[in-house]
């Protein structure tokens, strides 16, 4: 039995133990290797618990479309899996999203490095 998490709503509670139950999976009992490309960075809970949405980094150099489509293939398996844990009385449906954050942030650093050199531009007239 896996330990329960302390604090927070339900939802939140049940997101951070199935990422914790998805992980496992996916890193000890999935065959596909390129299930080993990822890392599950949260699973989003709706508050009735029927929908799961499971937030994906990809590494460097594989195909996040790819990733997903392999992941929904392997959708029966691992919903059999998580089944086998008895969090929860009914299986909510999974949906998979490539995590942009990092590309995010990195679009933001950008900017803000052409703010900076053009604000250096200006203060240097």
């Amino acid at each position: 039995m896996r330990p329960r998490p302390r604090g927070g709503s339900r939802p939140s509670r049940v997101g951070h133990l199935l990422r914790q139950i998805l992980a496992d999976i996916l890193l000890t009992r999935v065959a596909d290797p390129r299930l080993g490309e990822l890392t599950i960075t949260a699973v989003d809970m709706s508050p009735d618990l029927k929908l799961a949405r499971v937030v994906l980094l990809v590494r460097q150099g594989a195909d996040p479309e790819e990733i997903v489509a392999a992941l929904d293939r392997a959708l029966g398996f691992i919903k059999a899996e998580v089944a086998r844990e008895h969090i929860l009385r009914t299986m909510p449906e999974f949906s998979f999203l490539p995590d942009e954050s990092l590309e995010k942030a990195e679009k933001l650093e950008m900017l803000l490095q052409a703010a900076r050199k053009k604000s250096e531009r200006e203060t240097d007239r």
